[in-house]
């Protein structure tokens, strides 16, 4: 099957032709998180606490799997561009043989590691072990997470975004179905409690994962002979320059919700489970600029490989421009919600109140998450992706610890001054990427025309 080039027509068309179904799915992918904590808050106030726990652990299997595909399509959109077909095969089959690869060692590490470093984080007796029932399916499941992210990879790269998006929008009623049935029990299946929430999420996976395999398989972007050839180091090296930023990128941010969540351990349960659930609902928020930055590294990418830098800037401009058009009304829809939102989550009225705190003060740097997401997404697309990578410890790790150290066990600050000091890092660490993006736009464009 033909690729959708990128290069040719209008950019504002292809923008949305990308975005908007990766911004319905991601929706439906939203909608399945809530779906999982309402059930998580069914139980109790402590299992919506260990979910939230259980998060950054869990992250790492959608940073590795994410980063290494965010980078496969990068390269594979530059190679469609510069009509580089031998690479473009070659990325497509080898990304493959890699999963394998990082799912076996995804799920020996996580399965290793799942405990000591819950209880880093204070967990411990019903605590512990309900985190612990939350996040084992997940890592035993871990390569079709895997499997789902590379057969989309090569998808995007080509311009389709609708058939993940379809995949997304099926997992969500799949969830309603499989949620209680699993949680509670019923026809032949025994109670699993939290843990039924998990393994529901792992047979979506399985099921979206070997559909959209068998769908780049069925339109002729992989060749059965590239997927089954021996392991070429030289293409695992392209694939890893940019996949591992990029997915160390993505584990900064759990990393850095091990950060927050130490912190916020000190003013207990209820802070914690609101964060868990303040992060949840500004995610709704996120969904299109999510979808633009996944535009970016489609669009970008072929037109970078092509060597069309005048439709590079006229893509990034675009997808600024509707970023921030949508994150204005969003935000606004937060500020007004927040509450009601917060409940769809908990009846607990205090994690209600704290965390309807968390979203109304979050809510005036929306603005923020989304410049960066755009950014980095076109610096992935130009083959830049260390940039992320950096940026994200710094934000979400190294400041983090210093100012927060400082703030909880120095000064003694209150939970709306930690909040506001996360505002303080954000807002920073975004007018920097901002500032290093656009000069590397800026200098591209100067040596094209030079």
């Amino acid at each position: 099957m033909k690729s959708h080039s990128l290069t040719e027509g209008p950019v504002g068309p292809h923008i949305r032709n990308i975005a908007l179904p990766m911004s319905v799915g991601f929706f439906f992918n939203t909608m399945y998180n809530v779906v999982d904590s309402f059930y998580a808050g069914q139980i109790s106030t402590q299992a919506l606490a260990s979910m939230a726990l259980s998060f950054p652990v869990f992250f790492v299997i959608i940073a590795l799997s994410q980063g290494i595909a965010r980078g496969s399509s990068a390269l594979i959109a530059n190679a469609i561009g510069a009509g580089d077909t031998t690479s473009e095969k070659g990325y497509s089959g080898q990304v493959f043989s890699l999963a394998v690869l990082f799912s076996i060692a995804i799920t020996l590490t996580g399965l290793g590691s799942a405990s000591p470093l819950f209880r880093v984080l204070g967990a411990d007796g019903t605590y512990l072990e309900l985190a612990n029932a939350y996040v084992r399916p997940l890592f035993w499941g871990a390569g079709f997470f895997l499997l789902s992210s590379m057969s989309n990879a090569i998808l995007l790269a080509h311009g389709d975004s609708k058939t993940f998006g379809t995949v997304l929008v099926g997992g969500f009623f799949a969830n309603l179905v499989l949620d209680p049935w699993l949680l509670y029990g019923g026809l032949g299946v025994p109670p699993l409690g939290l843990a039924g929430i998990a393994w529901a999420t792992v047979i979506i996976q399985a099921i979206g994962g070997i559909y959209l395999f068998l769908t780049v398989l069925r339109r002729g972007y992989l060749c059965r002979s590239e997927l089954f050839k021996s392991p070429q180091f030289r293409i695992y090296g392209e694939i890893l320059r940019q996949g591992i930023p990029t997915a160390f990128n993505m584990m900064s941010i759990a990393l850095g919700f091990f950060v927050s969540t130490y912190y916020l351990n000190s003013y207990g349960q209820v802070a914690v489970a609101a964060f868990g659930v303040g992060t949840r609902i500004e995610q709704m928020a996120l969904l299109p600029a999510l979808a633009l930055s996944s535009a970016i590294v489609s669009i970008v990418g072929q037109n970078n490989g092509a060597g069309r830098l005048d439709r590079v800037q006229e893509c990034v401009s675009l997808c600024i421009k509707y970023g921030l058009y949508l994150i204005a009304g969003a935000s606004l829809a937060l500020l007004l919600f927040a509450t009601p939102l917060v409940r769809l989550f908990t009846s607990d009225p205090e994690v209600v109140e704290v965390g309807t705190t968390y979203i109304q003060i979050m809510v005036f740097i929306q603005w923020a998450y989304v410049m960066t997401f755009l950014h980095t997404g076109y610096l992935q697309a130009v083959k830049r992706p260390m940039y992320g990578f950096v940026e994200s410890v710094i934000r979400k790790i190294i400041l983090p610890i210093v100012v927060f150290s400082s703030l909880v066990t120095v000064v003694g600050v209150t939970v709306v001054e930690f909040f506001y000091a996360m505002v303080a890092i954000n807002v920073l660490m975004t007018v920097a990427t901002i500032m290093y993006a656009q000069y590397i736009l800026r200098r591209s464009l100067r040596n094209t025309v030079d």
